[in-house]
């Protein structure tokens, strides 16, 4: 890679990683069954030792929220929620143009909004795959997601309907907690989808004396191509320079 860049080693400040899973120590992570392997082990050290080079360590779904606050739609917004539909249903918090972690690491696990009876009925992309393959398309993955005549699949729209109470409940439940002035909908989920739920989007917003409080704006990601990666690529600007 760094002769391919025509650079040297030292002039790497530092190597960012984007991992799946809840974070449990500094750079320890509780990883979903694709990644289980991953799981509690300590990766910053154990991958700097092997590169040679400091690394940083952060959860994927806030790592894309990084990349979309420095590149996407939240460049010009200071306080920005992220809802990344990966194979899970998770997300990043950006609070006066940083990101924000938490006192865990973990702030913006939406999922946790889900007890497990709900699990299913979340806007996550595993939950829709196996909802396509039941219908017949058997070797779907998500990269087949991306695909212009998604919206003609039969069982789509059908999931649309089954996750949409899911989705306003994290829209609402961000609106109350976080009070941002934009959320956007990223991860690999295609646009039409994404559009599809913005348009369902309903707030709870009951009128007192006659008047509406505002309410965050919704848009879809702008960074679309592996969007946890160049946000990791970030983490080592972010903790060092910026």
């Amino acid at each position: 890679l760094l002769a391919r860049r025509s650079a040297k080693r030292r002039d790497v400040l530092g190597v960012g990683l984007a991992v799946a899973g809840h974070r449990m120590l500094e750079t320890a992570f509780n990883c979903p069954l694709p990644l289980a392997h991953w799981s509690l082990i300590d990766l910053a050290p154990l991958l700097g030792e092997q590169l040679g080079l400091p690394v940083w360590a952060d959860n994927v779904a806030r790592t894309a929220a990084l990349a979309e606050a420095i590149f996407g739609v939240g460049r010009d917004v200071a306080d920005f929620a992220y809802i990344a539909h990966l194979h899970g249903y998770g997300g990043g918090l950006v609070s006066g143009g940083m990101p924000f972690r938490g006192n865990f690491g973990n702030a913006g696990e939406f999922s946790v909004l889900f007890g497990r009876q709900d699990y299913e009925e979340r806007p996550a992309l595993g939950v829709l795959l196996e909802h396509l393959r039941a219908k017949g398309r058997s070797n779907l993955t998500l990269r087949d997601l991306k695909n212009d005549d998604l919206m003609d699949w039969d069982g789509v729209g059908e999931w649309i309907d089954r996750v949409t109470p899911a989705h306003n409940r994290a829209i609402n439940a961000i609106c109350a907690i976080f009070d941002p002035a934009l959320i956007v909908l990223g991860g690999e989920l295609p646009h039409s989808l994404a559009r599809m739920l913005i348009d369902r989007t309903e707030f709870n917003n009951l009128p007192r004396h006659g008047v509406l409080r505002d309410v965050p704006r919704l848009a879809v990601a702008q960074i679309i191509d592996a969007p946890g990666a160049i946000g990791a690529a970030l983490i080592p600007l972010f903790e060092t320079v910026l």
